[in-house]
């Protein structure tokens, strides 16, 4: 069993049971830098910090710098790279800046790829595929951030696997003339279904089955669920 699937089966019980879903056992805790190491650290130490504050420790912990900004006001976070030295995106590749908003998370209701960072939710609602699209944009937040989730792999298809229940819209269609997914993922994983696509002409967007396989369809029709994905805060 691949440390995805083993990791997505413990999430899902605990959102199942309504309880917070416990980070620690994925690389850190909420307050943590990652590894074991001090939040405030800036240099080396028995958690193995970096002069950021952050760790190898992974997608559970808090990027903190441990210094103050100017005028003792922290800093904007999010300059869209994840520095070698940061657990997430604090905005710069300074330490001691003081930017501590940098904490890399879903929501109790979203599942995370440990592996990625990412989010991916199901909402059980009957509607098309533009309106589910529209739906995974307002549910990202940020303009660009989220959309209807792309497969870039077998191991990330398997993933998200037990979050579907039913015939579910993804982020793929080929109305520019050949299948891409609608937030720039490379398109070079297929999963169909035996027999799929099969109206080329007349179906131009994607639904995944409850085996987790790929059907072309129109997109204009209803499927009873939709397939969010998102990048985790602070990991643009």
């Amino acid at each position: 069993m691949s440390l995805r699937i083993a990791l997505a089966s413990a999430l899902l019980l605990g959102c199942a049971f309504g309880e917070p879903i416990d980070r620690d056992a994925f690389g850190g805790s909420s307050n943590d830098a990652g590894g074991g190491g001090s939040t405030n650290d800036t240099s080396s130490s028995a958690g193995g910090d970096t002069a950021d504050g952050a760790a190898g420790g992974g997608a559970g912990g808090t990027e903190v710098d441990g210094g103050s900004g100017s005028g003792g006001a922290p800093p904007a976070c999010g300059d869209g790279t994840v520095d070698p030295t940061e657990a997430c995106d604090d905005g710069n590749a300074l330490a001691g800046d003081g930017c501590a908003d940098c904490a890399i998370e879903c929501e109790a209701a979203a599942l995370q790829d440990p592996l990625t960072g990412h989010c991916y939710r199901l909402f059980a609602i009957a509607t098309n595929q533009t309106l589910a699209e529209a739906g995974c944009e307002a549910w990202g937040g940020t303009p660009g951030i989220g959309h209807l989730a792309s497969m870039g792999d077998q191991l990330e298809n398997d993933f998200v696997a037990p979050l579907v229940g039913g015939d579910t819209w993804i982020g793929a269609d080929d109305l520019g003339g050949a299948w891409a997914w609608i937030d720039g993922t490379p398109y070079a994983f297929e999963n169909w279904q035996d027999g799929e696509p099969n109206h080329p002409g007349t179906e131009h967007c994607m639904f995944m089955d409850l085996e987790a396989r790929w059907h072309d369809h129109d997109c204009a029709d209803t499927r009873s669920a939709y397939l969010c994905e998102r990048v985790g805060a602070g990991t643009l």
